[in-house]
């Protein structure tokens, strides 16, 4: 199991009958009064946006890279 800040990579390593896997889990959210799941704070203005998709995108993309080298090793 790998944690990052909004995410967490779940690996199930491959065997000789199985295939390896990748889950991809949610951590860090808000509940909204409608029940919608919330992934960032709420942002007052464009850069805060701005810079909380990016940490998002940063964290997918280092989310991507070990589960390619996960996959390489099963």
């Amino acid at each position: 199991m790998h944690v990052f800040g909004a995410f967490e990579l779940d690996v199930q390593p491959g065997t000789p009958n199985n295939p390896a896997s990748i889950r991809v889990a949610l951590l860090r959210y808000v509940r909204g009064e409608d029940g919608r799941l919330f992934i960032t704070p709420e942002c007052t203005s464009f850069e805060e946006v701005e810079g909380q998709l990016n940490s998002l995108q940063d964290e997918l993309d280092e989310i991507r890279e070990r589960a390619r080298r996960a996959f390489q090793v099963a």
